[in-house]
């Protein structure tokens, strides 16, 4: 338009944009209804969405339909059910699943500050199961992402993990049997990267991105590292070690290398620290654990040897050469830690968990943990033996090794299930009986990382 006034040309441009396309956040009905089927949803604050970017087009390159939604958007929707955030992002994925046909959710977000309140980006669950029997180790909640896989009950029905609808999810308490019988077979492969700034958003995005584009080379890749000792020196064997040989048995045209106590190629951290800058696909530690340290013990010596503590990290310079890590231990990747939040710490103020501080170490550490976010439970802590965290760890190398799962995410759903499978849970014993403890090994084993991630990478790209 051109407007003339006291003979001076005015110009005039008249833009037609809209402004929910600027803002990022389009209605929620609508995303549900496009008659377009994704394999990966991503769920993140709006802060993070930009960040996230080039994660959505990098996955659309190598044939993966990404959606990505902020969880205002999901928070916003009053069409959604849900008593609160986390229930209402549950809700979200059930609709995804069966709107979308998503096979793999991603939940970007963890603690928003370092305040002792639970404040996060993206919300958790918490499960309840207690163990009476140790005094000094009181624990009655723990964080458990397998509420956010776990959408249906055996019935198909919503999976609300809160049968007696008091605010307590998960329950079995008080040397009782259980009052919420959750189903904890996963429906969907669940990640999340607990990430609590912009910066952190953009390591682990550059990370995934390089790891994926092209095939990992042999040369480093197919090395796995084991690491462990004797964990219970006052029993008989050495279990730690034991373990780890099992995972390398189902690790066929993969070339070993041993850390162990037992054999003197595990002094310190820095073996450990060289075996990994060296480069290897796999790690797997099987000891005990805090938030912030890793560390098992010489044959039939209390001692600890401290294998990795997140101190140590800072010598990890292994670059994009990054394994996946299963850790066995107590609390290691217990991400809801802070500075005032110390109880499994030995009251060290600690800003990150072990896990997460490897996964997005900067120039090195691992592209994706899996581990507990609570006391862990080993066949010796089981008065039947059957079962256990160890058998967990284990078996994610059978999944991968000789069952040839590919996809990450894929690995830890059929780990769990084949978990289950073999070891019933009998929610009518009293907890904190062996078949709680199993159910609470299944529920905090977390993945820290991409569950869509191809193992080794793309060839091709």
């Amino acid at each position: 338009m051109r407007l003339l006034t006291n003979g001076i040309l005015i110009i005039v441009l008249v833009i037609n944009f809209s402004i929910a396309n600027l803002a990022g956040d389009s209605c929620l009905e609508k995303n549900l209804s496009d008659n377009i089927e994704y394999k990966l949803l991503i769920i993140a604050p709006k802060e993070f969405i930009g960040c996230l970017q080039p994660l959505v087009h990098h996955k659309e390159s190598i044939g993966i339909r990404t959606k990505i939604v902020s969880t205002c958007e999901i928070y916003k929707e009053t069409d959604l059910c849900g008593r609160d955030n986390a229930e209402k992002i549950k809700y979200f994925i059930k609709k995804a699943i069966e709107e979308w046909k998503v096979e793999y959710v991603l939940l970007v977000g963890g603690k928003k500050h370092q305040s002792s309140k639970d404040k996060w980006w993206v919300p958790v669950r918490y499960s309840h199961i207690e163990d009476l029997r140790y005094k000094n180790f009181k624990e009655k909640k723990f964080l458990s992402d397998l509420y956010f896989a776990d959408i249906y009950d055996k019935r198909g029905d919503f999976s609300s993990w809160d049968e007696n609808n008091n605010g307590v999810f998960g329950e079995w308490l008080d040397n009782k049997s259980a009052d919420d019988i959750p189903d904890l077979y996963p429906d969907i492969c669940v990640g999340r990267l607990p990430c609590r700034n912009i910066l952190e958003v953009k390591i682990v995005v550059k990370k995934i991105i390089n790891y994926e584009k092209e095939k990992c080379s042999d040369s480093w890749f197919k090395r796995m590292v084991v690491v462990a000792g004797d964990t219970y020196p006052n029993r008989e064997g050495y279990e730690g070690e034991n373990y780890t040989e099992k995972a390398l048995e189902m690790m066929i045209n993969f070339t070993p290398v041993k850390l162990w106590t037992s054999d003197g190629s595990l002094k310190s951290w820095r073996d450990i620290v060289r075996a990994i800058n060296r480069g290897c696909g796999f790690l797997y530690l099987s000891g005990h654990g805090t938030p912030i340290w890793w560390a098992t013990h010489p044959p039939e010596n209390e001692e600890y040897i401290f294998g990795l503590i997140r101190f140590h990290m800072f010598f990890l310079q292994n670059g994009n050469k990054l394994p996946i890590c299963i850790v066995g231990g107590c609390h290691n990747s217990m991400f809801n830690i802070s500075l005032h939040n110390r109880v499994w710490t030995n009251g060290i103020p600690a800003c990150k968990c072990w896990s997460w501080a490897l996964v997005s170490k900067i120039n090195g550490g691992a592209i994706a943990t899996i581990g507990p976010t609570a006391l862990s439970y080993g066949p010796t802590d089981i008065s039947s033996r059957k079962g256990g965290s160890d058998w967990l760890d284990m078996h994610f190398f059978e999944s991968y090794g000789l069952k040839k799962k590919e996809i990450l995410g894929e690995v830890w759903k059929e780990t769990i299930k084949a978990f289950l499978q073999n070891f019933s849970i009998n929610w009518n014993e009293k907890s904190p009986g062996d078949s709680a403890l199993n159910a609470k090994n299944v529920e905090q084993w977390l993945l820290i990382g991409d569950p869509s991630l191809k193992i080794g990478g793309y060839s091709g790209n």
